[in-house]
């Protein structure tokens, strides 16, 4: 546990780094860490409220709060200051998620107050980093929603109480009821355009970016405040029981096929979590809990880089360290105009050292590729079978040849056609003659300008004799000449 300097009840948090993170609460609670959570300190310029339910930061200086009845303030230092936004709506705002420091949404709405008990829903956008809010969704009678998730500026989710899914394809232009699931759901994330998560009253996974939602296999003893994947394979939900009332969290490192329990020292149930990466994270909650994840990386990657030569990708990673570590499986994705296209390839697996300290260099050649852009990823597995992820690098193989070349006719011999491949580099004129084997000239097979890249002709020798023929190609400065069978 970490000394949060609050007895508030602690409602969300996020982390630009390893360092620098916030925290939101009750009573107009925003507090501030710049070492990772060894001292966390309350802002003390933030607008008074009754509380704040969600905080977001695009980077070290802007970032967002929300929170009861229609508060929005906005900050541009870090923190050190905040102004007033100005919401459409006064209703509770519970969730603001930002794609980028210009656009934003927010989710709330109440279930309403004695004597008319009239729920509300609502969904904000802004535009323009919150000069201006609109409300792209406001109706009564609907309960209210606690959270939202884009994935890209057009495909988003809401999610709320009443088990309520509500999703966009249009940027939120339209937003529909997608689906009701069962329960109150509390948070909803994706980490890409497929596999997406919910945690509420029930736990939810969808891996069809939402068409379809399964319950996972995490307890219902139990409910869930927070999820949140860094990766697409390493997972956390946090929550409490509902039993003893503590704080409960579970991880996945297999993309939420499974989850374990582990052990944790919060004693009070838990709001949120994030995590910058599959090993440094945080979870709050209730009277002021804050809870960090033993920041204990069983491999540190010094280095990963990829080079291209051909059609082959060279990867090499240097690790200046290693705990259990069994060893490192190399994923590969081509990368496609059409995103459910793109999935993670296993491309093979290097054994790690186990267990040392000294500095080790490690390489995979991923040879005999199609052109095209690729990305890959380490998934570095420890001996107990926990999985972490690296950064992605890319890499693209060009179907533009680097060299001439003429490749040796297929099939030879042959009768009575051979086809002949040939490579240029650049564009340019390009001739390829066929010679006897007293060297005249007897068929002109390609006399033209060709753009660079590979090229196929086909040589049909019905009317020739059998025998030894010659082939030879010339472009530029380039000439090669190679020789073929003829047999009938």
């Amino acid at each position: 546990l970490q000394n949060s300097n609050s007895n508030r009840e602690l409602t969300d948090v996020c982390f630009v780094d390893q360092n620098t993170g916030w925290v939101s609460g009750w009573t107009g609670t925003i507090l501030k860490t710049t070492d990772g959570g060894q001292n966390w300190n309350a802002l003390p310029n933030v607008p008074p409220n009754n509380a704040y339910y969600s905080v977001i930061f695009k980077d070290a200086m802007n970032g967002w709060a929300t929170g009861y009845s229609g508060k929005i303030i906005h900050t541009t230092d870090g923190g050190e200051s905040w102004t007033n936004q100005t919401s459409p709506v006064n209703t509770d705002l519970y969730n603001v998620y930002f794609l980028d420091s210009q656009n934003g949404w927010i989710a709330g709405g109440d279930e309403g107050s004695f004597p008319s008990f009239i729920r509300h829903r609502a969904i904000l956008h802004t535009t323009n980093g919150g000069n201006s809010w609109s409300a792209q969704y406001n109706q009564s009678d609907k309960s209210p929603l606690e959270s939202v998730y884009f994935i890209d500026s057009n495909n988003g989710f809401a999610v709320g109480r009443s088990g309520i899914v509500m999703n966009t394809t249009n940027g939120g232009i339209d937003w529909n009821e997608q689906v009701t699931l069962g329960g109150d759901l509390r948070d909803v994330t994706f980490t890409n355009g497929n596999l997406g998560f919910i945690a509420g009253d029930y736990t939810y996974r969808t891996t069809d970016g939402g068409n379809n939602w399964n319950i996972m296999q995490l307890p219902t003893t139990a409910h869930y405040s927070g999820i949140y994947f860094p990766d697409e394979l390493n997972g956390w939900a946090v929550g409490g029981d509902n039993g003893s009332g503590n704080g409960i969290i579970y991880h996945s490192s297999d993309g939420g096929e499974n989850w374990s329990l582990q052990n944790t020292p919060a004693l009070e149930a838990l709001y949120a979590v994030f995590f910058v990466n599959s090993t440094a994270g945080w979870a709050v909650g209730h009277i002021g809990t804050v809870a960090a994840a033993e920041n204990s990386t069983p491999v540190e990657l010094t280095s990963f880089t990829a080079s291209v030569d051909s059609k082959n990708v060279t990867l090499n990673w240097i690790t200046a360290s290693e705990i259990n570590n069994s060893g490192f499986e190399i994923q590969r994705l081509k990368k496609s105009e059409d995103e459910e296209l793109q999935t993670w390839d296993v491309a093979g697996f290097i054994k790690g050292y186990g267990t040392t300290t000294e500095e080790h260099n490690y390489s995979y050649d991923d040879k005999n590729l199609e052109s095209g852009k690729y990305s890959y990823r380490l998934v570095q597995i420890d001996y107990d079978g926990t999985r972490n992820v690296s950064y992605v690098i890319d890499a693209e193989i060009s179907s533009r040849p680097t060299d001439y070349a003429l490749l040796q006719n297929y099939p030879n011999p042959f009768n009575p056609t051979t086809t002949i491949k040939y490579s240029i580099p650049v564009n340019g004129n390009v001739k390829i003659t066929v010679y006897n084997s007293i060297g005249e000239e007897i068929k002109t097979l390609v006399n033209e300008f060709k753009t660079a890249g590979s090229h196929v002709v086909e040589l049909n020798a019905q009317e020739l004799t059998s025998g030894i023929y010659l082939y030879r190609i010339k472009s530029g400065e380039f000439s090669s000449v190679k020789k073929m069978v003829l047999l009938k």
